[in-house]
């Protein structure tokens, strides 16, 4: 039996593909299957469950199966298209380049270097991986061998440690909180949650606050301009920019609530809308890249053609229809039902296992 590397770039503690990975590989011990994590930067915190990628390339073997995790251009990507050894790519997609126009040459630079590099890895790997079928249409497009579907499996046990105290009691005041989880980049489009925020205040005159909770550095000229438009709008007591925050305080902010908005124009998975439904919180979005999908039915999707004042109007009323509000709580367990760890791990079994004892 094979043994199996998952070879990233980055390795970042609380990172969604930093979580897969480390799935994955719990995944594989419990199948008795002997496995390690490589990558050139890894989060101290990580460091005890992988090794420096240099140290990894000196002991892998012809025979060992190679899964890189493809998300970002970066030399290694490279590196992993000439290896012979027997290998798959699982892809959490690359955000395209546009995005960052205006806001981050070094974004700009490393998004496109991953696109060119995905087209020339599509005939070097054996097989391939998607953690939706947005993503495996992308693969599909460029070449890749039929990509296999498998969902990120979530850490779920992680969700039910205790949310940081003080943030749910700040937080329980009567307001009602509206919450965005994600990094600040330009393709998450926080302005426009934060329009649809200032309408729902404009117009409905609803006692709420917004919460962007997530780091935003690389992206200070993007934060900053997001800064402006809010004190534009008149909105600074009430619109929260949180910054790299703990775990334990985005439990709090999930647990307290309303609802989750979101604007972004590319996601390739879109786990925080996982996350708001395992704390039964409704979930209003647009319709681009893979956001649909992982909603699963549940919440409301609008259409790719923002209209804030509407977006506000259907926002008003998620929060005040308590008998819509009891239906998607039911209907959120429904679609977390894809994700569940069983139906993600016999999925594996299915797409992984084969290349590991072949």
């Amino acid at each position: 039996m094979r043994k199996v590397w998952q070879i990233l770039p980055t390795f970042y503690f609380g990172d969604a593909i930093g979580n897969d990975c480390l799935a994955i590989s719990r995944f594989l011990t419990d199948e008795g299957i002997e496995n390690g994590i490589a990558a050139k930067v890894i989060h101290p915190k990580m460091e005890k469950y992988a090794v420096a990628f240099e140290e990894a390339k000196e002991k892998i073997q012809d025979d060992d199966l190679i899964l890189y995790h493809l998300s970002v251009g970066d030399e290694m990507n490279d590196w992993f298209a000439a290896l012979s050894n027997k290998k798959g790519v699982i892809y959490h997609n690359i955000t395209p380049y546009r995005f960052f126009k205006t806001y981050s040459v070094a974004h700009i630079a490393v998004t496109q270097l991953g696109r060119r590099q995905m087209t020339k890895m599509a005939g070097s790997v054996d097989f391939a991986i998607a953690d939706s079928a947005y993503n495996a249409a992308e693969l599909t497009k460029l070449g890749f061998p039929t990509p296999s579907v498998v969902p990120i499996l979530m850490p779920f046990d992680d969700y039910k440690q205790e949310p940081d105290a003080e943030t749910v009691r700040k937080m329980s005041d009567g307001k009602k909180n509206i919450l965005f989880v994600g990094r600040v980049a330009p393709n998450k489009c926080q302005e426009d949650i934060i329009a649809v925020f200032s309408e729902l205040k404009k117009h409905y005159g609803v006692d709420a606050r917004l919460i962007l909770a997530g780091s935003y550095g690389g992206m200070e000229e993007y934060k900053e301009r997001l800064d402006k438009y809010v004190k534009q709008l008149s909105l600074s007591d009430d619109v929260i920019f949180t910054g790299h925050i703990s775990f334990a305080e985005i439990l709090a902010f999930y647990k307290t609530a309303h609802a989750f908005v979101i604007m972004s124009e590319h996601e390739g998975f879109c786990v925080p809308v996982v996350e708001a439904y395992l704390f039964g919180v409704p979930v209003l979005a647009c319709d681009y890249g893979a956001i649909g999908e992982t909603m699963g039915g549940a919440g409301v999707l609008l259409s790719s053609q923002k209209d804030p004042a509407k977006a506000a109007s259907v926002l008003r009323e998620m929060l005040n229809d308590e008998k819509w509000r009891a239906e998607q709580k039911v209907k959120m367990k429904e679609a977390l039902t894809r994700f569940d760890t069983k139906v993600v791990e016999d999925r594996l079994r299915e797409v992984l296992l084969p290349w590991v004892k072949d």
